[in-house]
Parts: structure tokens; C-alpha cells; sequence
């Protein structure tokens, strides 16, 4: 009688396991471009806040992981006859996961970033402490004593990176 009840039991919940299974991975089919549609928007929509509405995108290059430990793509930017370049890094620390655009012009001085996703615990106090007055020129990159210095000192690192990349420019072979 228990060996019929351990069976009943076993098939019940791997029945369960495989509908939640076959669940998730139709969500994640259903969903999947949509979500990278999303990305690419926000992306998109980055770039113009950095460059201007007028400014599209020329060129995108990939970068390969074991180049730089945040920058992960490229974007070579036309804005008129203009050129600069926005660089996506994503980084993490014990407060969560961030990724932005970084923008340079032709002449490597930075321009402005721009927050693509934010998953720091401090979030609001490193966009309204940091982030905003780096962009708006009140604040030097290398001043990270804010109400969230640790996401701040990962956004310096990862500007200074993007920079550092935008100098070598690797990802012209």
C-alpha cells in the first residue's frame, strides 16, 4: 500500500514540475523578442538622450568579454557630419546589477550617460546624488561620496573603462 502511495505522489508532482516547466518556456517564447525589442528601444532612446534626436546609429560592434570587464557593445554614432561613440557597459556589486550608455565625442571627452537598466538597492539616491549631476557638469565622475558611493563607484569604473576603450579602439580590426 505505501509503494502505491509513493508512486501517486512521485507521478503528481513531476506531472506539476513539467506543466510549470512547459509554463515558463512558453512565457519565455512568447516574450522573448518583445524583450529584446525593449532593450534595443531603450538603447535607442538613450543614444538620443546623449546625442541628440538627430543622431542615429552607424555602426555597432560586439566586444568581446575578455577585452573589458564592463563595456560589452559599441555604437558609432552619426550626428550630422559629426562622430562619437556610445559605449554599453553592465556591471554588478553587492547593491545589484546596472547597465548604461556612455557617450564620448570624436575627441574623446565624455558627453553624458545614460541609465539602461538599474537594480541598485540606493537606485534613486545614485541617479539623484550622482548620475544626474555628472551629466548636468555640477560633479566631477571621480566624486563618488554620494548616498550610494558603492553604484557610484561602479559607474565611475565603468565610464573610465568605456573611455579607456574608446581610446584603444578595439573593436576595429
Amino acid at each position: 500500500m505505501a509503494k502505491k502511495h509513493y508512486i501517486i505522489v512521485s507521478v503528481t508532482l513531476g506531472a506539476i514540475a513539467a506543466s510549470a516547466a512547459a509554463l515558463i518556456g512558453l512565457t519565455n517564447f512568447i516574450t522573448r523578442n518583445r524583450i529584446e525589442e525593449n532593450k534595443k528601444i531603450k538603447i535607442q532612446e538613450g543614444i538620443a538622450e546623449i546625442f541628440g534626436k538627430e543622431a542615429s546609429i552607424k555602426n555597432e560592434y560586439s566586444i568581446e568579454k575578455n577585452d573589458y570587464q564592463y563595456v560589452n557593445y559599441v555604437y558609432e554614432i552619426q550626428k550630422d557630419n559629426t562622430i562619437g561613440y556610445a559605449f554599453k557597459s553592465e556591471g554588478s556589486n553587492m547593491y545589484g546589477k546596472i547597465s548604461l550608455i556612455v557617450g564620448f565625442d570624436a575627441a574623446n571627452n565624455f558627453v553624458s550617460l545614460n541609465i539602461v537598466e538599474d537594480e541598485q538597492t540606493y537606485a534613486t539616491a545614485l541617479e539623484d546624488d550622482y548620475i544626474a549631476p555628472v551629466n548636468g557638469g555640477s560633479r566631477d565622475i571621480n566624486d563618488v561620496n554620494c548616498g550610494a558611493t558603492f553604484g557610484a563607484k561602479l559607474v565611475r569604473d565603468m565610464v573610465n573603462e568605456a573611455k579607456k576603450a574608446n581610446e584603444e579602439k578595439v573593436w576595429i580590426k
